[in-house]
């Protein structure tokens, strides 16, 4: 299970990679173009916006499996303090919230493709439900990593390879 867990941790951060990666490319060539030429192309900027939106998206699942989302840690910590019980208690209220409201997003995200889906992007002109179909995606992959949280609570899971836990410290004996 540890390898399929970290086996789609590569593939978020991946995607992930590759969106920031366009989003900065692509967002420095429209202000080129635009400010230097007086060329604006929409249907590219379109792109960009829904790149910045899935980037929130994927990196809010992925911020559950590194435990980077918010999760209101000084409160929980005041109200709970330092008991392993307890904190098993506040973590299991904090996912289970997430998991609420994650469940009801996803499929309030299926009914509104269903009905709105097939409407035509402004600039684009792709249906809309090939932008909206990674709502109820990264919705699913957010369920996944916090019934993984859970579960890491009573079973061992690996921790993530990479992430912001370790942006700030360098690799031990390397001097």
């Amino acid at each position: 299970m540890n390898k399929a867990i970290k086996l789609l941790d590569k593939i978020i951060s991946l995607i992930l990679i590759v969106l920031v990666a366009f989003l900065a490319v692509g967002v420095s060539a429209t202000i080129v173009l635009r400010y230097f030429f007086g060329i604006s192309f929409a249907a590219f900027e379109e792109f960009l916006s829904m790149s910045f939106i899935f980037i929130t998206l994927f990196g809010s699942a992925l911020a559950i499996r590194e435990k980077q989302h918010i999760s209101i840690s000084f409160l929980a910590n005041w109200i709970v303090g330092n008991s392993r019980k307890r904190k098993i208690i506040s973590t299991l209220l904090i996912d289970v919230s997430i998991l609420f409201v994650c469940s009801v997003l996803c499929v309030y995200s299926c009914k509104w493709i269903g009905k709105v889906g097939n409407l035509l992007s402004q600039n684009s002109h792709l249906p809309m439900k090939v932008y909206y179909i990674f709502m109820p995606i990264t919705f699913g992959l957010t369920i996944v990593y916090t019934l993984l949280d859970v579960l890491g609570l009573f079973v061992k899971i690996d921790e993530p390879d990479e992430g912001y836990k370790t942006d700030d410290t360098l690799p031990e004996g390397n001097e």
